[in-house]
C-alpha cells in the first residue's frame, strides 16, 4: 500500500498539486511517494525524488494503491495499462504551469471513457481520491486500453 504522486518533466513547477497533496498526505496510503520534478517542496512526511527512471517510475505505478498524476499522456498511459484509475490534476497555463491548457483537453477525453477521475482544482481533490478508491476496488486487473490511449502511446513510442 502506498501512495504515488507525480508531476512529470516540465520544466514549470507543479506547485499546485503537490501543496494540495500534503495537506492530505497524512490521510493518504502510506507511504506517500512524491516525484516532484522542478517542483520544489517543503519537508512534510512524504519520500520526495525529483525525478524517476523508467523503470522505477512504472515499478511505483504498479505497487501504488493510489495514483495521483498530472495529465501527462506518459503518465497516464503507464497507469492504465497496470490496470489503475488514477486521480489526475492537469497543469494550466493560467498558472504558469504549462505553455497551454492541452492537459485539460487530453484529461477530458479519458475522462468520458472512465478511465480516470480529473480533479481540475485542489478543492476536488479529496472527492476525486475517494472516487478513484471506489472505483479501483471494482475495477478488473484486465486491461482494456481505449483508442485515444493507444493512438498516443503509439505516437509516443515511436
Amino acid at each position: 500500500m502506498m501512495t504515488f504522486v507525480s508531476v512529470g518533466n516540465a520544466t514549470q513547477p507543479f506547485s499546485r498539486l503537490i501543496d494540495a497533496v500534503l495537506k492530505l498526505a497524512p490521510n493518504l496510503p502510506q507511504p506517500v511517494l512524491v516525484q516532484r520534478g522542478n517542483t520544489i517542496v517543503p519537508k512534510a512526511g512524504c519520500v520526495v525524488k525529483p525525478f524517476l527512471e523508467i523503470e522505477a517510475f512504472r515499478q511505483f505505478i504498479e505497487q501504488a494503491e493510489l495514483l495521483i498524476l498530472h495529465a501527462g499522456a506518459g503518465s497516464i498511459i503507464h497507469a492504465i495499462q497496470a490496470g489503475k484509475i488514477p486521480v489526475v490534476m492537469p497543469r494550466l497555463a493560467k498558472y504558469g504551469e504549462h505553455v497551454d491548457d492541452h492537459q485539460v483537453e487530453f484529461a477530458r477525453a479519458l475522462v468520458q471513457l472512465g478511465r480516470i477521475v480529473v480533479a481540475e482544482e485542489p478543492a476536488n481533490l479529496i472527492d476525486a481520491i475517494a472516487e478513484a478508491q471506489k472505483r479501483q476496488t471494482k475495477t478488473l486487473h484486465t486491461v482494456c486500453t481505449p483508442p485515444l490511449v493507444g493512438l498516443i502511446s503509439a505516437v509516443l513510442c515511436k
